[in-house]
Formats: structure tokens, sequence, C-alpha cells
């Protein structure tokens, strides 16, 4: 038995502040898009995996309340490959706060950034 793919699914607080932060801060493109009573969705292809974000609404009954709050800590984030690290930084540059680059011990460097619910978002590129 394999397990053949992987998606992770943001349940964001603000569905169009984080679709704006995905699609124009992150470049990436929307592969399927829906609106339904229960909230607004969005997947994303990312290389192999995808990412879904999905703005629920109280009518969806899987619905808690911390989906309408920030996230309080650090427990889990998203960390993506790049190779080219240096291309991020300019590009975010005045267009969103981020930290770095900065090389970590093992050698890979890293941007950090966060996304509209404080979800800590790792950018990196291995070490050379």
């Amino acid at each position: 038995m394999n397990l053949c793919s992987l998606k992770t699914v943001i349940r964001c607080a603000d569905f169009e502040r984080s679709h704006d932060f995905y699609t124009r801060v992150l470049a990436l493109t929307a592969a399927e898009e829906w609106t339904e009573p229960q909230g607004r969705g969005c997947i994303f292809a990312v290389g192999d995996a995808g990412l879904e974000i999905y703005g629920m609404t109280r009518q969806d009954p899987r619905f808690q309340e911390a989906f309408a709050h920030p996230l309080a800590g650090d427990k889990i984030d998203l960390q993506i490959r790049t190779d080219s690290l240096n291309a991020w930084a300019e590009r975010l540059r005045g267009l969103w706060p981020f930290e770095g680059p900065a090389t970590l011990p093992w050698g890979q460097r890293w941007i950090q950034l966060r996304d509209p619910d404080g979800l800590l978002i790792a950018l990196y590129e291995e070490a050379p």
C-alpha cells in the first residue's frame, strides 16, 4: 500500500486576503476554485503537492471558532523549496514583509514570511 500524494489544507480566517497572498505574493496559480454555502476554496499545485485554502462558514458542520482567528503558534509551517532564493528576496522586497535570506547551520538558505493568518512560511534553497 503506497501513499501517492499530499495536499495541505489551510482553513483561513479571511479567504480574500489569503487568496491575494497566495496568488499575488507567492505567485501560485489556482488549479481549482469554488464557492458553496459552507465556504469558498481554492487549490494550488505546488510541485507534486497540492495546497488548498478554504474560507469556511459557520454553515459547515466542521467549523471551529479557531478558524476565524490567527494562528497562536508555530507548531506547523510550510516549507517551499525554490531554485533561486535571491530572486524571491528581490520579488518580496517592498511587496510583503520577510526575514532573510539567512544560511542555516546545515547549509540551506531560507527566507521566512507569514501568510495573513500568521502561518510561518519558509522559502528555502538547498545547500550547494
